[in-house]
């Protein structure tokens, strides 16, 4: 398969780890990490792009809707994502065979000659890890075979999905993990700068965070509307409504949701759609359909940020308070670059969208202000409230 332009190779390395294996004395164990590293990052890029979207439903579906010919529909995808795996599994017993299992007890009293050097040992401890990591690969990969035959699991295409794709990002995360532990034997890492494609599944956690916000907003201001309306006028701003979430679950960012999330669009759509036939609506249908909805969102962008961003916004939060600082220096120097590095620094906040509401008013008021040209009064009171609203981020 041809890579798409403008997309690096799927063995591509970090800048980072591909530094840190030229660095080491032992090109021979180099060279073979190399190798595991490759594998992984194929397997992380392949993993993170096969798509399931194709098999989800874009209606509701009655409880005994679906049928055992589902699984052989996305037998192909979970075909992928077990070979994938057992690709990386072959690789690394291929680069590091595993030793052979003693025959007598560990305890026999036996010696064995310690490590020569400090390089050694950390090339050691790298291989127990890799050893150890393809051995719980392997056993996953069987326990999914198992797991996916279920016949709770069969015949419910939403349930399949959502193993599916739990079990996908699963495999990520332990193989994500094995390389940053064995980088990390040899140099002080970062995950984001060795794991191949951690910044691009950043990126995407982050982009739906902000999309999800984008749809609060937009949903919260039909509830608003709604409740001015008249019962006739009230369909129509539920078929909006429906519209509003037909729109957020074709952006590139809503692939990065949990399956039980996109259940719920489903459904909520469904029942916007019913409510958008109607003649007329009485005042709290709107809020009862799509408020509970919201709330479920709001609880799923919680535990997005709790779980994958948290360390990501302190990041984003202490650049945003150093560029803050280059801003009151140019101020005090009377520079024209206060006005740039302000209007740098509210894009580049812009990565924390959906932590709090009242941020992301200011950001959508900062960035006008910004772009309409800045003097050194409006300069200093953007400043200002940037360093309230920072201040007041809900960091826990």
């Amino acid at each position: 398969m041809v890579a798409p332009k403008n997309r690096p190779p799927q063995d591509a390395l970090p800048p980072r780890l591909d530094a840190l294996l030229e660095a080491l004395m032992d090109r021979d164990f180099a060279a073979r990490l190399r190798k595991v590293y490759q594998a992984a990052a194929v397997a992380i890029d392949r993993l993170g792009h096969l798509s399931i979207v194709k098999y989800e439903p874009t209606t509701a579906e009655p409880d005994d809707a679906a049928d055992l010919s589902l699984w052989e529909t996305m037998a192909p995808a979970i075909g992928e994502t077990l070979t994938d795996v057992n690709k990386l599994v072959a690789a690394i017993r291929d680069a590091f065979p595993p030793p052979a299992r003693a025959a007598t007890s560990k305890n026999d009293g036996g010696w064995a000659p310690p490590p020569a050097s400090s390089d050694e040992r950390l090339s050691q401890e790298a291989e127990a890890v890799l050893h150890a990591s393809a051995e719980r690969l392997s056993r996953r990969v069987q326990e999914l075979g198992v797991q996916m035959r279920r016949p709770e699991v069969v015949s419910d295409r939403w349930t399949l999905m959502s193993e599916l794709a739990a079990s996908r990002a699963d495999f990520r995360n332990r193989i994500g993990d094995l390389v940053y532990l064995t980088a990390a034997a040899f140099a002080d890492v970062r995950r984001e700068d060795v794991v191949p494609g951690y910044a691009n599944q950043m990126g995407a956690r982050v982009a739906l965070r902000g999309a999800a916000a984008d749809l609060r907003r937009s949903l919260q201001g039909r509830l608003e509307r709604a409740a001015k309306a008249t019962d006739a006028q009230r369909p129509a701003l539920a078929r909006q409504a429906e519209e509003s979430l037909a729109a957020f679950v074709t952006l590139p960012a809503s692939l990065a949701l949990k399956t039980p999330i996109k259940r719920e669009i489903v459904a909520a759509r469904g029942r916007l759609r019913e409510a958008g036939a109607q003649a007329a609506l009485g005042p709290e249908v709107l809020p009862g359909l799509v408020e509970p909805f919201l709330a479920r969102m709001e609880e799923a962008m919680e535990e997005l940020t709790r779980t994958w961003l948290t360390v990501h916004d302190r990041a984003v939060w202490a650049a945003s308070g150093a560029r803050l600082e280059q801003v009151e220096m140019h101020l005090e120097l009377g520079s024209p670059g206060a006005a740039r590095v302000l209007e740098e620094a509210v894009t580049a906040a812009g990565a924390l969208s959906g932590r709090s509401a009242p941020f992301d008013a200011f950001l959508r008021k900062g960035r006008q202000e910004a772009a309409a040209g800045l003097d050194e009064a409006g300069a200093r009171d953007l400043l200002a409230r940037f360093r309230e609203r920072l201040a007041s981020l809900p960091f826990s």
